[in-house]
Formats: structure tokens, C-alpha cells, sequence
């Protein structure tokens, strides 16, 4: 049986939305031991909470942002809306999911996008989006790895109907 890889390693593939399945035949073991090694580094899996906030922890780590300091501030509870809806939680309310249209509306009306800025009191801050951002939702922070697949979608408007034709 193959090892499983380190935590940092892990916690990669978690943030990409890989499964347990796909992790543990990507090693050679089994669903349990990634599922239990997953909960030894507190990333249980509440599918779309988790997730969400997991891709926040990537992008604004912790142990080097205060962001737990900011998390009553309705910017970020409609960004979590907006990222569990584009993940496709089913057990969003009707008020979290009309939180998820209407932040998805005003970034796209305004082409917005938001941020984290410590110079002000309500760090989420939105900002004019530039070319750099793509359909991203969250400017990333420059130096830390984009997530890609589920997780990137997750943090991306929904094609436009101009990028359809």
C-alpha cells in the first residue's frame, strides 16, 4: 500500500475538490485512511461549508490573516453564499441563496470584485475589477496558488451571456 502524501500535499487536493476516492486510488489506499487523515487536520468534510471556507483559507490563511475577526460582516457571509451556491449546496436557505444572487448580481452590474484591505475598518472591500481578475469573484492574492477545478469555478461568475457568443 502507498503512502499518502504530507499534509501540506493533502490539504492541496482537498482545497481542488478531489475526493476521497480520488486521492486514496491516486496512492493506493483507502477511502478511510485519507477520510482519516482529512480529520486528524480538521478538514472534516461538510462538503460545501467546508469547502467555502477552505477556499478562503487558502487564499487568506489564518495563521497570517486575522479574517476570523471579519467573518460577521455580510460581505463575507454573501461570499460564502455565492461560493456554496456555485458549489452546489442543497441546503442553502432561500435567504443565503438570494445573498449568493444578489452579491453575484452587483459584481456583475458593477464589475466589482472583492477583497481584503487592512487600511479600513469593514476589510471587505470592493474594488474595481481589472483584467487580471478573469470572472473571479475574490482577487487573489498575488504569490498564493490559484485553486483550479470545482473550487476555482466555485470563485468565479457564471459565463455571461456575451461569453456565450
Amino acid at each position: 500500500m502507498t503512502k499518502l502524501p504530507d499534509n501540506d500535499t493533502l490539504r492541496r487536493f482537498f482545497r481542488e475538490g478531489m475526493s476521497d476516492k480520488e486521492i486514496a486510488r491516486a496512492f493506493g489506499c483507502s477511502v478511510q485512511a485519507v477520510n482519516l487523515r482529512f480529520t486528524q487536520m480538521g478538514l472534516e468534510r461538510k462538503p460545501f461549508a467546508n469547502t467555502a471556507a477552505a477556499i478562503l483559507e487558502a487564499a487568506w490563511p489564518r495563521d497570517e490573516f486575522e479574517r476570523s475577526r471579519f467573518s460577521r460582516f455580510n460581505r463575507v457571509r454573501d461570499l460564502s453564499s455565492f461560493i456554496r451556491s456555485r458549489l452546489g449546496d442543497p441546503t442553502l436557505t432561500a435567504k443565503q441563496l438570494q445573498r449568493a444572487e444578489r452579491f453575484a448580481a452587483h459584481l456583475e452590474l458593477n464589475d466589482l470584485i472583492l477583497t481584503l484591505d487592512w487600511d479600513e475598518e469593514n476589510p471587505w472591500v470592493f474594488m474595481p475589477r481589472e483584467s487580471k481578475d478573469g470572472r473571479l469573484v475574490i482577487r487573489w492574492p498575488e504569490g498564493r496558488e490559484l485553486p483550479k477545478g470545482p473550487h476555482l469555478e466555485a470563485i468565479s461568475l457564471p459565463p455571461s451571456e456575451s461569453d456565450a457568443g
